[in-house]
């Protein structure tokens, strides 16, 4: 099947049944169903800001077939240079007869083609207009009207469509870091990531030799957003990686791979991570702790535990035990590291999906789960001890929030706290604060 037929008819489902590209993914997959699925959820508002703006009919109105074939189409028009424009809209015309939506094949094709009679694609020289232009990596998309709203009478608007996030997201931002650097932070988590390598092993002994096989595997490597961290494109297929070396890496984020450091475990050191799977950071933690320490994964989902126990296995980490909540802890660790489930509004560029289920109401039920979890895991903190809270969030109510809420009634102080934006992150945002028992 065409991969941008596979593409449209995903993005259905997803409306449909809700969940993740990932869940319904097989192996089978092309790079370009891929590219076109995670590309269209992550700039599906400013692809609707653009569709409304030319369209004869609400958007709300067109069933989600054309929609789809719509948005996938637009999408490789304005971000993908593999094909010419004519070709994309001809395929957009045929996979909408292929859903049977054959009287809004005409439609399909007029809105498209209306589009690009309407735009142009220039380099960036000067100040632009910026309701009528669509920055990319090298060039921008040059329209012939407003596409968005005014960012001066409407900062929130503009940036929900350019930054293609809901109102509330982009509220949010707008308040925390001012119209300009919000913008940076979410046109960074629009684009695609690279893939991050946590190198076990550490700078020294294991970054030089991992970067050789990855080059001797004809892949193209770059240094990584820490000196323990490589970098491939996002187009390398994560088997290729691991049939290189994969007894020696881990795929993780930028900001997820500084909470390990950021707990500073010593050499010898018991740890706990309380909420450990799929077990990037435990992995971390078992390294820095080294084979003299231990660190006890425990997770309230068996089966993702199970992913924990297989990373250990693979790294030829022996120093890891892991325990299915609830169970029988010890409460003398030296370090408890509790990465809590939250919003994800900090990964919105590697979980595409989050940023059009998550809304503000979710926010108070996920950070009174939080406070429950950490008050939790605190329990089993040595006299002392280091208690570290994460989050992928960005949301104040998720971070600062919970550990005012929770060092009100318990007895730790707070040692150090970070919020890390996207544009400080390599496109990935989150939260740390390290907290002492006294």
């Amino acid at each position: 099947m065409d991969a941008r037929r596979q593409a449209a008819a995903l993005l259905v489902d997803l409306h449909r049944r809700g969940g993740t590209a990932r869940d319904r993914w097989d192996e089978e997959r092309s790079g370009a169903e891929t590219s076109l699925v995670l590309g269209t959820l992550r700039r599906r508002a400013t692809l609707d800001a653009i569709l409304a703006r030319h369209s004869s009919r609400r958007l709300s109105l067109i069933k989600p077939e054309t929609l789809a074939c719509l948005r996938v189409g637009l999408f490789e028009i304005l971000f993908h240079d593999d094909a010419p424009a004519h070709a994309v809209v001809g395929a957009a015309v045929h996979n909408t007869k292929s859903f049977k939506r054959f009287a809004d094949a005409g439609f399909v094709n007029a809105l498209l083609r209306g589009i690009l009679r309407r735009a142009r694609k220039v380099q960036p020289a000067g100040n632009a207009d910026a309701r009528r232009t669509l920055p990319r990596e090298t060039t921008r998309w040059e329209f012939d009207r407003a596409v968005f709203p005014d960012p001066e009478r409407n900062p929130a608007a503009f940036l929900a469509a350019r930054g293609s996030v809901p109102l509330w997201i982009a509220e949010a931002r707008l308040a925390e870091l001012g119209a300009e650097r919000a913008l940076t932070c979410l046109d960074l988590q629009a684009r695609t990531p690279d893939t991050h390598l946590r190198v076990s092993g550490g700078p020294v002994n294991g970054v030089p030799e991992v970067r050789a096989a990855l080059e001797k595997a004809g892949i193209e490597v770059r240094p990584g957003p820490h000196d323990f961290m490589l970098t491939v494109p996002a187009s390398v297929r994560v088997s290729a990686i691991l049939e290189a070396c994969g007894d020696r890496v881990v795929v993780q984020d930028a900001v997820a791979a500084a909470v390990a450091p950021f707990t500073g475990p010593a050499r010898g050191a018991r740890v706990l991570d309380y909420c450990a799977a799929p077990g990037g950071k435990t992995t971390h933690l078992a390294d820095l702790v080294g084979p003299e320490g231990s660190v006890t994964a425990c997770d309230i989902d068996a089966g993702r535990l199970q992913l924990v126990a297989q990373n250990a296995e693979r790294l030829g980490l022996g120093n890891i035990a892991c325990k299915h909540l609830p169970a029988d802890l010890d409460d003398d660790f030296d370090a408890v590291l509790v990465d809590a489930p939250c919003s994800n509004s900090g990964v919105l560029a590697r979980r595409p999906e989050v940023r059009w289920r998550v809304r503000r109401k979710h926010l108070p039920g996920l950070a009174e789960r939080q406070l429950h979890i950490l008050r939790l895991a605190s329990a089993h903190v040595a006299p002392a001890g280091v208690l570290v809270y994460s989050t992928c969030s960005l949301e104040p109510a998720e971070n600062r929030g919970v550990v005012e809420a929770f060092t009100a009634a318990a007895p730790f102080e707070l040692e150090q706290e970070r919020t890390i934006y996207p544009d400080e992150g390599c496109g990935d945002g989150g939260f740390h604060v390290r907290l002492r028992r006294v």
